[in-house]
């Protein structure tokens, strides 16, 4: 069994610090341009550097998010920024953006491609197609069941360049694919705000009003938990879990990151000492981790999303789209400023702690079974939520609890609370001050030598440094030569005290990692073993940290980007979408679903010249099954006219079988080297990215879901309609 890697999201110092100390093996992080989390602290030009020297030193990977779409007059920039990470020893790139990913795998092919999920990749056919596009790890969609994980895993593997499949475990959760939804660019008459860009204004965690006027959350997923399927996880394949987060606090980074440190290495050590079947069986996670995950964050409990199955209305997250922390009882007696009490209780006599308009409630605590252990203490958040009001009008009740008294049987008073709790209110605690404060107390992490001492009589001791991880060493040998000693001899134990010393580096000796080999009678300063392994230290990080860039070409020079922007004719090319929008329209061609298409076909019926049978961009299900079954008989009938593909997933199967390909809307081409990059797949780009605007002309869905939405239009906060339809393919919900 291979160990899988855990991947912590970066938004900023405090998260990385977070992620090292807490046990990441890797970390994700963007700078201030081409990353999906723009809004995120993220990391400059000028602190990168350090950050990543950080990482390496502490034995953590670093993946760059360049994971947004780029158009012509960005790309030279994208370009030089990626060569500029390359050189400060980045372990690899998180890509969405084909014409990048297409320049960075023919001039800097030593810089490790990473498809991101945003690349809607759910098929080994899209698998096949993103290796020999360069890319040596894939983010599949998050709509993949376990079964599927497990095949796309072991596809991977078995490719002449093999990749490696990296699998979200926890955290948000996109209603639409893989985050291709462009809802948040056109609600409301365009906010110009969209994920591809790195600007999402998040429209899934809004209320809609359905046909009916009902008003609710109904494209707000609960986050995702996995903590529970960690063994299956494991033996499907998937070489890195990977923590979603980047927008939230660091100490929700450290929470999450060394919970699932602690299960990932508990099922290793299970399957170590018991067997693989064994170790299953033994596995289970404690109730009190489970709380700490659900306290730090959670949307009305977690999910498990579609590693199942489609998990139907149990996605959703219920009353609110936000936080919605623990549920500690309900709310018994309310008594306000103006010493009016709600009920009669022999507690009214706190109503001195009150301010004016403010509220002390009682609360009797639940103590039902999965509500152990969760108490209110002073500095907690704490929320009242009513199951009559309607929290999409008024928001809940609270604030931070300055006043508590326990009043014994499960009862306790506390305060002083905005007015408005009302008597039968269920009483949550959002905020849990103790968990985020202890929740960035981990100690720094350190990295494992040995230590091998060595002073002989007359000679200049050797101090001999091992990293045990890296396997690197260094040998430093002593300015001063050792004497017979006129009076004390130096003893073993301070020089063994001496060279313990290595607090302020990212080393440790542990327990038995120092020998010490010495003459009897002989005498040295202690000060000449400080500075031996001051140098040891010192010259093994840096030999740590360049053995981050060995094996790679050197980055590129000045001149040879500039030959490379020349050559390639970066920043001149521009994606010419009014020649695109000229030809739509004069050729006249009508997209037509490829079940209707086939249907007709099999019914008899000649379709119009102008229809162009199309592959959703979204085929994962009933649609690629309707394809694997019937593909010969489809490429016969499409030879001709050609068919319209917006995955990568099908292409090359119908490039291999004599059929013209043309690219849609999904493949997100969005500049002139993506055009290339999909022509080199033999791929004729028919439609451009949504985000060019001509998508929309076509009336095209906003949003390609798994979850069956129910109902027929949804009107959003601003009075914008949406249609609901469900695909072709019966098994998908689109959005319009």
């Amino acid at each position: 069994m291979n160990k899988p890697e855990l991947l912590a999201p970066v938004g900023g110092k405090p998260h990385l610090i977070a992620a090292v100390n807490n046990g990441a093996d890797a970390v994700y992080m963007g700078g201030m341009a081409f990353n999906a989390r723009i809004f995120a602290d993220n990391f400059s030009d000028e602190e990168l550097p350090d950050a990543v020297n950080y990482a390496h030193a502490h034995g953590v990977k670093v993946y760059m998010t360049i994971n947004t779409l780029v158009n012509d007059s960005e790309l030279a920039r994208a370009f030089e920024y990626c060569n500029y990470i390359y050189g400060t020893g980045v372990d690899g790139v998180i890509i969405q953006d084909l014409g990048l990913a297409r320049l960075l795998k023919k001039y800097l092919p030593d810089l490790p491609l990473h498809l991101s999920t945003q690349g809607t990749l759910y098929n080994t056919e899209a698998a096949g197609t993103a290796s020999k596009l360069g890319f040596s790890r894939v983010v599949p969609a998050r709509e993949l069941s376990l079964d599927e994980i497990t095949k796309l895993a072991v596809y991977c593997r078995s490719l002449e360049r093999p990749m490696d499949v990296e699998v979200f475990v926890h955290g948000a959760l996109c209603m639409c694919y893989s985050g291709q939804c462009q809802m948040s660019r056109v609600t409301g008459g365009g906010s110009g705000r969209t994920g591809n860009r790195g600007t999402c204004a998040q429209p899934c965690r809004h209320a809609y009003t359905d046909e009916n006027g009902n008003t609710y959350y109904a494209l707000s997923p609960k986050d995702l938990c996995l903590i529970g399927r960690i063994p299956d996880l494991v033996t499907s394949g998937a070489a890195s879990f990977k923590i979603e987060g980047r927008m939230k606090s660091p100490e929700y980074v450290a929470i999450v990151t060394r919970t699932y440190r602690k299960y990932i290495d508990l099922y290793d050590r299970l399957v170590r000492e018991h067997g693989e079947k064994a170790a299953k069986d033994m596995y289970s996670v404690d109730e009190e981790d489970l709380l700490e995950l659900r306290q730090i964050f959670n949307r009305g409990d977690f999910t498990e999303g579609y590693i199942d199955g489609n998990p139907g209305e149990d996605l959703l997250s219920g009353a609110s789209p936000k936080n919605q922390g623990l549920c500690l009882g309900r709310v018994t007696a309310v008594i306000d400023s103006e010493n009016k009490v709600s009920e009669k209780d022999e507690k009214s006599a706190a109503r001195g702690a009150l301010r004016r308009g403010r509220e002390l409630v009682c609360i009797r605590l639940d103590r039902s079974a999965g509500a152990p252990g969760i108490g209110i203490e002073k500095s907690d958040g704490i929320e009242f939520r009513s199951e009559d009001r309607d929290y999409l009008v008024n928001s809940p009740v609270g604030n931070v609890c300055t006043y508590i008294k326990d009043l014994g049987d499960g009862y306790i008073l506390a305060g002083d609370f905005e007015r408005g709790v009302m008597t039968g209110d269920l009483a949550f605690k959002v905020t849990d001050r103790k968990l985020m404060d202890r929740a960035l107390d981990a100690p720094e992490r350190k990295i494992p030598v040995t230590m091998q001492f060595t002073a002989r009589e007359g000679q200049f001791p050797v101090l001999v440094m091992t990293d045990v991880r890296a396997d690197i060493s260094v040998e430093t040998v002593a300015d001063h030569r050792t004497e017979l000693a006129e009076r004390a001899p130096t003893d073993a134990a301070k020089v063994e005290s001496s060279l313990r010393r290595l607090g302020d580096t990212a080393y440790d000796p542990g327990l038995t990692g120092i020998d010490i080999q010495m003459d009897e009678g002989i005498m040295m300063p202690l000060s000449v073993v400080n500075r031996m392994r001051r140098k040891a230290s010192d010259e093994l990080l840096d030999k740590r940290l360049k053995a981050a860039v060995s094996g790679r070409s050197p980055k590129l020079t000045k001149e040879r980007t500039e030959e490379i922007k020349e050559a390639e004719k970066l920043g001149t090319s521009v994606l010419d979408i009014d020649a695109y929008r000229d030809r739509m329209k004069k050729s006249g061609i009508r997209p037509v679903p490829l079940e209707d298409f086939m249907r007709a076909c099999d019914e008899g019926r000649v379709m119009p010249e102008t229809a162009l049978p199309y592959i959703l961009n979204v085929s994962r299900g009933n649609l690629d099954a309707f394809i694997e079954s019937r593909f010969d008989e489809i490429a016969d009938a499409c030879r001709d006219r050609g068919i319209l593909i917006g995955n990568l997933g099908w292409i090359e199967r119908f490039r291999d079988a004599g059929v013209k390909v043309y690219g849609d809307y999904g493949l997100n081409v969005y500049n002139r080297q993506a055009e290339l990059a999909y022509e080199e797949l033999g791929a004729e780009i028919f439609m451009p990215s949504h985000e060019t605007g001509i998508s929309d002309e076509r009336g095209i869905p906003l949003m390609v879901t798994e979850h069956p939405v129910a109902a027929d239009v949804l009107t959003d906060r601003k009075g914008a309609e949406h249609r609901v339809e469900t695909a072709p393919s019966g098994d998908k919900t689109l959005i319009f």
